[in-house]
């Protein structure tokens, strides 16, 4: 791989996941041939332009804060408008994380508003720092090493599709989703779409439930 091409593929991370599995490689393409066959890298406007665009489609698929929370603190369901973006967030290296540092920040907001109301709660948090920075890292910690992909898993099977995608199998069972997943990929290019692309894989033949 050129620097160039790495280049490339390094602003491309600004769209989601699901984008560049079905896309990337056009764009990637594209970038190439714009910046020209004896260019170093890609071009600093054309990478601007990639990322600018990127995340406006991020923004426009993000669900809107109170269903958000619901699915962070509840695991509620989300709309079907946002399955695109669910399924980027479930495939992501630290969901668990996200999901329970989403938990921490918002029982530390309820808590620093109810002392605001309630002066008479404030001795709750004459509590050393060092504790509070230990038993929120350790929360952390626990979750990223105790079956971090357990309840990812659980969601996309509940609300995406019965067949689980390697990122989100058992290290021993990752290497039978390579054949599915380049199906997969190509299901994506056809219907232009990663929900429907993997629901019609699911339900036509491909894997069952994991």
């Amino acid at each position: 791989m050129t620097t160039t091409e790495r280049t490339a593929r390094l602003w491309l991370r600004a769209y989601p996941r699901r984008w560049r599995y079905a896309y990337g490689e056009d764009l990637v393409g594209t970038l190439l041939d714009l910046a020209g066959p004896d260019a170093r890298t890609v071009r600093l406007g054309d990478g601007v332009s990639v990322v600018r665009a990127g995340w406006a489609l991020r923004w426009r698929e993000h669900p809107p804060l109170g269903p958000w929370l619901a699915y962070r603190l509840r695991e509620r369901g989300l709309p079907a408008q946002y399955r695109p973006w669910l399924m980027d967030d479930l495939l992501g290296r630290f969901h668990a994380l996200r999901s329970t540092g989403t938990g921490i920040v918002a029982a530390a907001v309820v808590l620093l508003g109810l002392v605001a109301v309630l002066p008479f709660l404030a001795p709750l948090l004459a509590v050393a720092p060092e504790a509070i920075v230990t038993g929120f890292g350790g929360m952390l910690l626990v979750t990223a090493v105790v079956q971090p992909r357990a309840r990812a898993r659980h969601i996309w099977q509940r609300d995406v599709s019965g067949w689980l995608p390697p990122e989100l199998r058992p290290r021993g069972e990752r290497w039978k989703a390579e054949v599915e997943l380049a199906q997969y990929r190509a299901s994506l290019r056809r219907d232009g779409d990663g929900y429907d692309g993997m629901d019609g894989f699911a339900t036509d033949g491909g894997a069952g439930r994991g």
